[in-house]
């Protein structure tokens, strides 16, 4: 059976292209667990530029060159361009300390309508990837847009790619991954910190990587870097002209073993400019350093049951009067989640995620998250996807200490062409 499928490369929530399941004649599941979340083969996709692995690698002849790989089926627009939309239902409460009025809503979404453009040139090593968002929270704009080079064989391969990229995007094994079954990521990659710092970011710069691979892709052994411009002091990505000069810097190292387990290490570190007190007169600006640190697993049993896992910490300068010593905001953050797998295309998942979080010394204050949900394939191709979810969340802010509690029931179908 032919080794591909479809790619997931969105922010939140994550998407699949179905160009390339077009262009190879196969179904979502060839890359999928369920669209989004990405197997083995689909991590080896995206390294090879999105390239299909060959299925006949077994040591006995030399792994063919990546440039070669499917330059037997023809260009087709069909097969490099794809649409994604999904819609959505939502149920809503809010309540909080300190006088915060409880609030319920319930309302129909236009979640996202998506436009992709991307694929591999024939008879080279490029490949490019084109994101834009043709409609998300009432706005448009290009999410990404990636020129990449990989060379060598299928087997021992290097990639460079330059342009606007997500932070964390389909790097990692599946529990660092932002792509997964429920309609958001852990909030280990998302939370924001006091700084208003957050992986989920897409900013410009150049990402490099080498993956190695055992016969037949039994074993992956994959490491990447990025060097980008980073955030500005409100959190948005420096796009154009930069206001530092120094980089932001991403390191990943994976391993992926077994039927479809892996591990990860991921480590970040950058320096984005900090307001402090805005709009007072004792208001002020300084440059803190942000560190990030993680280390992720996670193990399908019997084709079935995957369980994953994850820590992560941050360790940030903290500022809280001009003049003062610099402290440390110190964030220490748990996941655990289980998805069993009913059959091909439908699973049932849940999910626990918990921070603790210090400022300068002060008291530790915890937000924590739990998460049920379904998910159903509604296509043969799996193309089509019926999800409903249920989360908690409580948030402690850590420079405040004031607590709110957000209950979200969610029915949402993609429909991805």
């Amino acid at each position: 059976m032919p080794i591909l499928g479809v790619l997931v490369l969105l922010p939140q929530p994550g998407r699949a292209i179905p160009a390339f399941a077009r262009k190879y004649g196969v179904k979502c599941y060839a890359c999928h667990t369920i669209p989004p979340a990405l197997n083995k083969t689909g991590y080896m996709f995206k390294r090879l530029g999105y390239r299909m692995p060959p299925d006949d690698m077994d040591g006995t002849k030399a792994a063919p060159k990546v440039a070669t790989l499917g330059n037997d089926i023809k260009f087709s627009i069909t097969n490099s361009l794809a649409v994604i939309a999904q819609g959505s239902f939502t149920v809503d409460k809010t309540n909080g300390t300190g006088g915060v009025s409880p609030t319920s809503s319930s309302s129909f979404n236009l979640d996202e309508a998506a436009l992709f453009i991307a694929g591999a040139v024939p008879d080279t090593g490029f490949s490019y990837f084109t994101h834009f968002e043709l409609y998300q929270g009432g706005s448009t704009n290009l999410e990404q847009a990636v020129l990449g080079y990989t060379a060598g064989r299928a087997n021992s391969s290097y990639f460079v790619k330059a342009g606007e990229m997500h932070m964390q995007e389909g790097e990692g094994t599946r529990a660092a991954m932002f792509y997964n079954l429920f309609p958001d990521p852990s909030i280990l990659l998302t939370n924001t910190s006091p700084i208003n710092f957050t992986l989920d970011q897409h900013p410009v710069g150049v990402n490099v990587g080498y993956t190695w691979a055992s016969n037949y892709f039994k074993q992956v052994f994959a490491i990447s870097a990025k060097v980008t411009n980073g955030l500005n002091a409100d959190g948005s990505e420096i796009l154009f002209n930069s206001t530092k000069n120094s980089k932001d810097y991403w390191f990943d190292a994976d391993y992926w073993f077994g039927p479809d387990g892996g591990v990860t290490f991921m480590a970040y570190h950058g320096t984005k400019d900090q307001v402090q007190n805005m709009g007072a007169p004792d208001e002020f600006t300084y440059r803190p350093n942000i560190r990030r640190y993680g280390i992720f697993g996670n193990y399908l049993f019997f084709d079935k049951l995957d369980v994953l896992g994850g820590y992560m910490r941050s360790d940030d300068d903290w500022l809280d009067e001009s003049g003062n010593p610099l402290t440390h905001f110190i964030s220490n953050g748990y996941r655990a989640e289980v998805d069993y797998y009913v059959q091909r295309g439908f699973a049932v998942m849940a999910r626990y995620d918990r921070l603790a979080q210090t400022i300068a010394n002060g008291p530790v204050n915890h937000t924590s998250a739990w998460n049920i949900g379904t998910e159903k394939a509604l296509t043969e191709l799996g193309n089509v996807v019926l999800r409903a979810s249920y989360g908690r969340e409580t948030d402690q802010d850590p420079t405040t200490g004031a607590l709110f509690t957000d209950k979200l029931l969610k029915l949402d179908i993609r429909i991805m062409w």
